[in-house]
């Protein structure tokens, strides 16, 4: 089997969570889904446990094995040597449910928190393990649909007025003068008991209420109580944070980047979605699982602030970029007209293509393919690629950023 290939049809993996959309991704990938299944996310990358497929000479290869064989040729050095793996796994996702809140820690805190829990004999796949690996996961995003979610907390300001606006959450009122973090730590770490008698008789309120907005946290409160109710009868304190963190609305084309610390949720919409190749996650409510909150308080972010709603910039007359402070990845939108040509240089690092609409003839020195919708592609470092689209094209695409 040969591997000195310039570039590789991919067939990435799909998650079926739960909470996971019915019609997007089945529909991009080209096929029905009559048994109603849910379709949440469309993973491609070189995951260790999801690697995506490349075809390589007729054959099927997983892409962490494909890299393995010769991880200088197929990374580029510079890659290779400051990761050790692709860096990257790129996702389209579909959230028809509420996801949990949840931060993830920093490269430091994943690698002590990793290798803690190692020395302590958890096993990986145990329901109280907290960190899977020994990565951090910053996330960029974009949103293909309408897309709801909560980035970072509200500054205290803003959240002082929703309480003083709701009489029933009187006794947060005098937490909140001792700042975000004291309030938070409080809210997190109530009894059971009195996060009921908070959160209660404001449910009953916003149940008589006729009609609610996706644009208010009001409706997304009584969503989460009755999606998330807890085996012990007791009320999910995450719907607390659904009140203390900005609640977004995005359209298509907006994100957010979700950094070390920042407390998040996806609550309904499609994105496509670019972090570093990680499982670390420390839950803050609207779930049924295991939540370490001594380790969650110590990740947060305390920080109060308008959330920062990304756009892109113009990298070149059809690409639109989407900047971090992430070394790991980069994400960009490709919107390329019928009968236009590109030249999309790696530049020393791999990418990943995924063809959102359109068709494209792919080209470099004397090989050539052909993808459509839905249709991905990984490239090897150091390759000039020529892009010619047959159709209006939207692609994808992820890599590591030039230092």
């Amino acid at each position: 089997m040969t591997t000195n290939h310039s570039f590789y049809r991919l067939q990435g993996v799909v998650q079926h969570y739960a909470w996971g959309g019915l019609k997007f991704i089945p529909q991009l990938l080209g096929f029905a889904n009559p048994e109603r299944r849910p379709f949440a996310e469309y993973w491609l990358g070189a995951h260790p446990h999801a690697p995506s497929l490349a075809m390589v000479d007729g054959q099927n290869v997983a892409l962490n094995a494909l890299i393995h064989a010769d991880p200088n040729y197929f990374l580029g050095e510079r890659v290779w040597q400051q990761f050790s793996r692709l860096p990257f796994l790129l996702k389209v996702l579909d959230a028809r449910d509420m996801l949990s809140i949840q931060v993830h820690p920093s490269k430091t805190q994943a690698e002590a928190g990793f290798a803690r829990e190692n020395r302590a004999g958890i096993l990986p796949d145990a329901a109280d393990r907290t960190y899977k690996d020994d990565n951090h996961k910053p996330e960029v995003h974009v949103a293909l649909t309408d897309f709801w979610m909560l980035h970072g907390f509200r500054p205290l300001s803003e959240i002082k007025a929703l309480l003083d606006s709701h009489p029933e959450w009187a006794p947060l009122r005098a937490w909140s003068n001792d700042g975000i973090e004291s309030l938070y730590r409080r809210v997190m770490t109530l009894p059971p008991e009195q996060v009921d008698m908070i959160l209660q008789p404001l449910l009953d309120r916003l149940r008589r209420e006729s009609h609610l907005d996706k644009d208010s946290p009001h409706y997304w409160a009584l969503r989460a109580a009755d999606a998330f109710p807890r085996s012990d009868g007791h009320i999910d304190r995450g719907i607390f944070s659904i009140y203390l963190l900005n609640l977004i609305h995005l359209h298509s084309g907006q994100g957010t980047f979700q950094d070390a610390g920042v407390p998040h949720a996806y609550l309904e919409g499609v994105n496509v979605e670019l972090m570093a190749n990680s499982d670390n996650v420390l839950r803050g409510g609207l779930t049924p699982k295991v939540i370490n909150v001594d380790e969650l308080l110590k990740t947060v972010r305390y920080q109060g602030e308008e959330p920062q709603i990304l756009t892109g910039i113009s990298a070149s007359d059809y690409e639109r970029i989407y900047p971090t402070v992430a070394r790991d990845f980069e994400l960009s939108v490709i919107d390329l007209p019928e009968g236009k040509t590109m030249t999309l240089t790696t530049a020393g690092s791999p990418s990943i293509l995924l063809l959102l609409d359109g068709r494209v003839q792919l080209s470099h020195a004397v090989e050539s393919i052909i993808i459509s919708r839905g249709h991905a592609v990984f490239i090897v470092a150091d390759r000039d690629i020529t892009i010619h689209a047959q159709q209006q094209t939207i692609i994808f695409r992820a890599h590591v950023p030039i230092p």
